[in-house]
């Protein structure tokens, strides 16, 4: 381990993981974008890429998930990965990450073992790599910078808004009871007034007959109780409620009373302040509020807001596919030939399909123009109107050019479209 490392803390990460899967704003977020990020299987680009299409799905399934839910709550995931073996997510706490800028200016983060079985503690796990390409990296200082940073000190002032008011509402359920001495009370009826001036002795004295007054009022009060309990207890009396209803029935101490307590109150303006705190949290975790909660609707902000939507998504399934590429590049290591060292480019390439931000008018417009393939149509056609793979027509494409053309065109197409113009005859 160098010098120059700086350990992360593994509480705070416990912290950040606990408010993640706990916090209802949080996990409803993380599980609206996970259905739009997964919706779709993922496209591997490579020698016979298709046939891994279905490994994918299957045994891979688990391990999107925890990457994901990693990446949101710490900013980085630790990943066991080995050839011709479906990688596995470290789970937090069983590694001791740390933080270290290298000479040239990036940050490196290594996980070392926290038990004697993994080996040495001060050389980093085997066959675990880092992944830290989703844009939320420690400081230098080992700092956690993940999403739930500052989500928890949003979180901290709604708990402690919803702490005041339910503390009010169960004050005014269950009020304290407070009472005041009543001066001059505690002395008999005609006793002269003399505590002014009387001796310490004449004090006492006055203070023992007055808890013996007390102690003869709870006797007698006891005897009542017992003299009701035993007559409503024989048949055909009273109910457990009236047995119950003596029994809180207390006198008060000789010379007190009962007063007013003060009036206990929630926090004004309480649904504001709590529209306005989940409202930040919404927009740090890139959701828009009134996809969730729909007591604020702006018909003009429709678009935009389903337009920032779309782009968290992308955003996720970019960095997801970065770090799925990784994996399946090294788990794949050994089944192909080593690639020339002159071609730095990996074998295969994982990538999520992109849910389209047009419809299916513009889908139609771009594939009659020959923007995009059949293939690519299909699938951008299938994920906006929620089709399974299944349900797809298999084969090639359906239509040639002119066709494609003449039903956009309204007309046969000129001779410079056609199959002989574009072979020189």
């Amino acid at each position: 381990m160098d010098n120059q490392e700086q350990e992360i803390s593994i509480e705070e990460g416990h912290r950040m993981l606990r408010l993640f899967h706990v916090y209802p704003t949080a996990r409803i977020c993380r599980d609206l974008l996970a259905q739009y990020i997964f919706e779709r299987d993922c496209i591997i680009d490579g020698p016979r890429g298709g046939s891994y299409a279905k490994d994918m799905r299957e045994d891979w399934k688990k391990l999107k998930g925890e990457i994901f839910d990693h990446a949101m709550a710490i900013g980085f995931v630790a990943v066991h990965v080995r050839p011709n073996e479906v990688p596995s997510v470290v789970p937090w706490g069983m590694y001791r990450p740390t933080v270290a800028v290298d000479k040239n200016f990036k940050t490196v983060i290594r996980a070392y073992p926290t038990r004697a079985e993994d080996g040495a503690f001060d050389q980093p796990l085997r066959n675990v790599v880092v992944l830290d390409m989703f844009g939320y990296s420690p400081t230098a200082r080992g700092v956690l910078n993940s999403l739930m940073v500052p989500l928890s000190l949003k979180v901290r002032a709604i708990v402690a808004q919803l702490d005041a008011a339910m503390s009010a509402d169960r004050a005014r359920a269950q009020p304290p009871i407070y009472t005041e001495t009543i001066a001059d009370s505690i002395k008999p009826a005609g006793e002269v007034q003399y505590d002014f001036y009387a001796d310490a002795q004449s004090l006492d004295r006055t203070s023992r007959n007055a808890y013996q007054r007390n102690t003869d009022a709870m006797a007698e009060l006891k005897g009542q109780q017992e003299m009701f309990e035993s007559y409503f207890a024989q048949e055909g009396g009273a109910t457990d409620a009236c047995v119950k209803g003596l029994n809180n029935v207390t006198p008060l101490p000789l010379g007190q009373k009962i007063t007013r307590a003060p009036q206990c109150e929630a926090p004004n303006e309480l649904v504001n302040r709590m529209r306005y705190l989940e409202q930040e949290c919404f927009s740090l975790l890139g959701v828009p509020r009134s996809f969730v909660m729909h007591d604020i609707t702006v018909r003009h902000d429709a678009g935009m807001l389903h337009c920032t939507f779309t782009r968290t998504v992308h955003a996720w399934q970019e960095s997801i596919g970065y770090a799925l590429t990784y994996l399946f590049n090294v788990v794949n290591s050994k089944r192909y030939k080593k690639r020339k060292r002159t071609d730095p480019q990996a074998p295969f390439t994982v990538r999520f399909e992109r849910m389209p931000r047009v419809g299916v008018a513009e889908l139609n417009h771009a594939y009659d123009r020959g923007v995009m393939t059949w293939e690519a149509y299909q699938r951008q056609l299938a994920t906006f109107c929620g089709l399974a793979p299944a349900d797809l027509v298999t084969g090639g494409e359906p239509w040639t050019r002119e066709e494609r053309m003449t039903g956009w065109m309204g007309q046969k197409p000129k001779t410079e479209f056609t199959r002989e113009a574009r072979k020189g005859t």
